[in-house]
């Protein structure tokens, strides 16, 4: 990909133990599933560094999938899933976005939507490997947190989860795939509306909406995602399988397209104004109050 050097995959031979900064991954046998979990302790927010080590993610499942080691480590599900405390993702990096901006630097825009349209592409086509991908989202889903779990073939939420779109606050939109992906699931005059308002909506508003797939109670994302995936073993594996392909030959998703309407959201970003930039750093401020507090409680509920 231009503008960035993509890691190479890891060794197939050495999972599953292989070693990311802001990832822990995790084989589940009982449910033949590999989940990609958010680390506590990796930033909130998709950094450049957090994409690339997703799609060496990405690239090194694919190596997996062809290696003998398969026959040890057989996966037919990919979880995406966090473990912080009231955090899935705050989304897109808005404090290297507002230093890009003031700037005028559009090169470092466009080299990170290039890489979350790469990622979220590979979502979207279930990694071109012949497996169910699920989301399963407890707290905050933000911005291009929510843009990524809208890839995702299925999507469960807990019924107090919180996603949103707040590009509009600053004078943009959500780049990054939501206009394609949320389209797919609702139709445009709903996803117009849902990406015009900037609101935050419940897991219960989501499900209503038809934008997410099964409701968890609070807490229990995990627990439901596991259970969805013991439903009826292999019949219902290869049903969810042929809907979601069903689901891309019905509504195609072109790699081009994605890569069209973000580099519109690099040119729309780069003209936004200065009260703009101020709401926009504003956020960030509010972003890493809510961080603190996370760390903050989750420090006190282990006693540290």
């Amino acid at each position: 990909m231009a503008g960035i050097v993509l890691l190479g995959p890891k060794d197939p031979f050495d999972f599953p133990d292989w070693r990311f900064e802001t990832l822990d991954i995790v084989h589940d046998a009982e449910t033949a599933s590999i989940w990609m979990n958010y680390r506590v302790d990796a930033p909130q927010c998709y950094t450049l560094n957090m994409l690339l080590e997703l799609l060496q993610l990405r690239d090194s499942l694919r190596a997996l999938w062809r290696s003998a080691r398969m026959r040890d480590f057989p996966f037919r599900y990919l979880v995406m899933a966090a473990k912080r405390p009231g955090v899935f993702s705050l989304g897109g990096d808005l404090a290297s976005f507002a230093t890009a901006i003031r700037a005028r630097d559009a090169a470092t825009l466009l080299t990170y939507a290039h890489a979350c349209v790469d990622l979220v592409y590979s979502y979207s086509q279930s990694l071109d490997l012949p497996i169910v991908t699920l989301c399963a989202v407890q707290g905050q889903c933000l911005g291009g947190a929510m843009e990524a779990a809208l890839a995702f073939d299925f999507i469960i939420a807990e019924e107090d989860a919180v996603f949103g779109l707040p590009e509009v606050a600053f004078n943009t939109f959500p780049g990054m795939g939501a206009v394609t992906l949320l389209t797919r699931r609702i139709g445009p005059a709903l996803t117009e509306r849902m990406i015009s308002s900037g609101e935050t909506f419940s897991g219960r508003a989501m499900f209503d909406a038809s934008v997410i797939d099964r409701l968890a109670p609070p807490g229990g994302a995990r627990a439901a995602a596991v259970d969805w995936m013991r439903e009826d073993g292999d019949a219902k594996w290869r049903r969810r399988r042929a809907l979601a392909e069903a689901r891309r030959r019905s509504y195609p998703i072109t790699h081009d397209e994605l890569r069209r309407i973000t580099e519109l959201w690099a040119e729309t970003s780069t003209r936004i104004e200065e009260r703009d930039l101020r709401h926009m750093e504003r956020l960030v401020r509010a972003q890493q109050r809510l961080i603190r507090q996370a760390e903050k409680a989750s420090k006190q509920e282990g006693g540290v």
